[in-house]
Formats: C-alpha cells, structure tokens, sequence
C-alpha cells in the first residue's frame, strides 16, 4: 500500500494486485454474475464457469472482479486507524497503468480521497477589532417609548391640511403607462404614511406639499427589478386627488399612562425610560458581540492557510441549496418559480450558494483548528447542563434532550467558547 499526497487535501493510495489476487476475485465475480443469467440446459445461476465463459466470456467478469478487489483495499484503507481518521468523502477508484487488464498478469489499482485538511492558522490574538457602542441615546430611547405609546395612538385630521413628511394621507389614485391603466393601478381612499417609502421611489417625495383636494399627475418610473416584469423600468402617470391629511396623535406620557401599561417593575415616567434604556443597551450589547464576532473571524479566515477539499465544500453547498429546495416545497412551489419571487436568477443564486457553501466550509474547519489549539471543547458537564435547561422547559428528560439535540449542543457551545476566546483576546480600536 503506498499512499502519496495529492493537491487540494487528498491522498492517492495505490495497490499491487497479484495474479491470484486477481483469480480469487474472478471465481466470486463468477458467482455474481453467474446467478444474474439464464443459460440453456441449466437453472438460473448453476451453469457451470467453462459454460458461462463460452457464452460471455471470462472479460465479462472483470468489472465485478474490479468491484471486489477495490472493496478489499478499501477495507485495507480503514484498517490504518490513523488514515482512516482523515478521510472524508467518498473514494475514487482507478486502474493504474497503461496496459490492458488481463487474467493471469498483475496490475495495480488505486483509491483516491479526500482527506481533513492540514490548517495554518493567522495570529488570531490581538486582532484589531472597533469598541462595541453599547450605551443608549435619549433620542433612541424617546423614539422606543413611542413605538410603544403607539399602540394607543389616534389618527386625527391636520389643522394644516397640507402633506408633510411623516403626515398621514387619504387620497384617490390612477396609474397610466402609456396613457394604458394597468392593474393594480387604481386605488380609492388609500391610506399612506408619507415618507414610510412604500411605495415607488419619488412617489412620496412628490406628494409632500399637496393640500386637501388637490388633484395632481406624479410622474414616477418602476425600479428595473419591479415584481410585475411587465412594469419594470416603464415610466408612468398616477393621477393623485388628495381628500384629508392626518397626523398620528399620541397619548400624553405620563405616570398614570405608564402605570396603565402593566410593565412590571415600572410604573412612573422615569421607570418607562430606564427599562427601555436597559432593554436598547441589552440588545446592542448582542448585536455589538455580533458584530465584532463576525469582524474576527472575517479577518482569520481571510488569512488562514487552508488547502480545503473540494468534498467538503460540496457537501456544505449541497446543504444550502437543500434548505432553499425544501423551503419551496414547503410552499408547493417550482424551485425556480421560489427563486423569481426572492427576485433572484437560478445563476445568480448558484453562484451565491458556491460562495457562501465554501466560506462556511472554510469557516468549519478554521474555528475547529482554534477549538483544538486553545483546548475549547465543550465538557461533557456543559453539554449536560444545556440538555437539562431544555429538558425542564420541554418537560422532558436530560437523556432524552442530549440523544436529540448533542450535535447542536456541541455546535453552540464550541462557537460561544470561540466567540467569547477571540473577544476577550482582541485589541478594541
């Protein structure tokens, strides 16, 4: 058995086949072959071998032969405990040589594979990495308190009933491309936030200005990636008659009106702001370790050395495009159809799955090589841990969440460790 190193983290093992071992492989590619085939005289597969190699010869033979001699070194491959431990990916047979294979005369096979590929890690201590923003600002917490006073906002006519940006409008419409109505086109006493950007680029914009009763043509063009083909990038007419302007009228912040909103711990003014104060900083203080994640491990990944094979960057591209198929089937839909409505091509979404599937594969075998050097792996007491919070919120048992869910555990707890490792190792700038 030699085994020689192949670009792209593969080995190449190649075999001396003997004439017998090659004879042996003949008479139990004989017995398969044989019970496939019904020769006159005799019951299917018990034709004698001299029968069945006058009627199709002993090359006949020699594909299964092939088939069971690869089975044996394969076999041979796995028995090396170390080699075996690299392998991913499924074999790759060849027949060594030039000569034709032949009974009697020895040759030489081979298995090539993929193995775990070799991982030159960068410095990943000390990177350079932006100082999270965590503290909340007043404007942010004024405009939280009132996303939440509008749930009991009322809309009221402007005094002014001139459109403003943020006013709301009640107007008739009329779309023409052409001087040709088109459907969807038409609308009476629609309700539109102005500025919410809902509709179609300058639209709003053009309405700022119109008063109450007022009748005017807004000229406006369909972006080129427009869901309705037939209007992308045509120019077009909306006949716009305004009839009332609005504005959203909020409720007066008070005590009393905090305490009405049932938060609990918080029943004055100065309370509202301090507990969505702490619930802005808390979610920055997630999205920040997000980002700053996201920031070094970018910046490892762009400069590990990394000769990655290609079967493990097919096998996470596979599973990308398999999300996305099993999503349209969800919705019964032609995988290409679900892509039109994602406004995306079949090329297009090919050429981002390939990108994204080989990133991801980068991604696995880079952090796994940190996991390793830095002693990261999750403990058997940490894996236990999870599995019991799930199983006391599931009502169900500690042994019965880790069977179902170990490999996720892992998975989360691995990156958390790494996540947390980097973090705390990184130069804030």
């Amino acid at each position: 058995m030699n085994v020689e190193k192949l670009e792209h983290s593969r080995k190449k093992v190649v075999f001396d086949v003997t004439a017998e071992e090659f004879n042996t492989a003949l008479d139990k590619a004989f017995g398969v072959c044989n019970a496939k085939v019904t020769i006159k005289g005799f019951r299917k597969g018990h034709a004698p071998r001299s029968v069945y190699e006058k009627n199709y010869g002993v090359e006949s033979l020699y594909d299964e032969a092939l088939n069971v001699i690869l089975n044996a070194k394969a076999q041979e491959i796995y028995a090396d405990k170390e080699l075996a431990k690299e392998i991913v990916g499924p074999f790759e047979p060849n027949f060594e040589g030039n000569e034709k294979l032949e009974q009697g005369k020895p040759f030489k096979v081979s298995l090539s594979f993929d193995v775990y590929p070799e991982v030159n890690l960068p410095q990943y201590k000390g990177i350079e990495c932006a100082k999270p923003v965590l503290e909340a600002t007043d404007e942010e917490v004024t405009k939280a308190i009132k996303q939440l006073q509008s749930n009991d906002a009322s809309m009221q006519p402007k005094a002014e009933q001139v459109i403003a940006s943020g006013d709301y409008a009640n107007f008739d419409f009329v779309g023409t491309v052409d001087g040709v109505e088109f459907p969807g086109g038409k609308a009476e006493n629609y309700e539109l936030e102005i500025g919410s950007g809902q509709f179609i680029p300058g639209f709003e914009d053009q309405m700022i200005g119109m008063k109450a009763e007022e009748v005017k043509d807004i000229n406006v063009t369909f972006p080129e990636n427009y869901g309705e083909k037939s209007l992308a990038g045509k120019a077009a007419v909306f006949k716009v008659t305004v009839h009332e302007v609005k504005n959203k009228v909020y409720p007066e912040l008070t005590d009393e009106y905090v305490k009405g909103l049932k938060i609990k711990g918080v029943e004055t003014v100065a309370e509202l702001k301090a507990n969505k104060k702490a619930e802005l900083e808390a979610s920055k203080a997630q999205s920040e370790r997000d980002r700053q994640a996201d920031e070094i491990i970018n910046k490892i990944l762009d400069n590990a050395v990394v000769d990655m094979p290609v079967s493990l960057e097919q096998e996470r591209i596979n599973q990308i495009r398999a999300q996305y198929e099993n999503q349209a089937k969800m919705y019964n839909l032609p995988f290409e159809t679900f892509l039109s409505l994602m406004n995306i091509t079949k090329e297009k979404f090919n050429e981002d799955t390939e990108k994204q599937g080989k990133r991801q594969a980068l991604f696995n075998v880079v952090v796994s090589k940190i996991i390793e050097v830095e002693n990261l792996t999750p403990t058997k007491e940490e894996l236990e841990a999870k599995a019991l919070k799930d199983a006391e919120a599931a009502k169900s048992t500690k042994e019965a969440m880790m069977q179902k869910n170990v490999s996720r555990y892992y998975s989360d707890i691995a990156y958390t460790k790494v996540v947390d490792f980097l973090i705390s190792n990184a130069k804030l700038v």
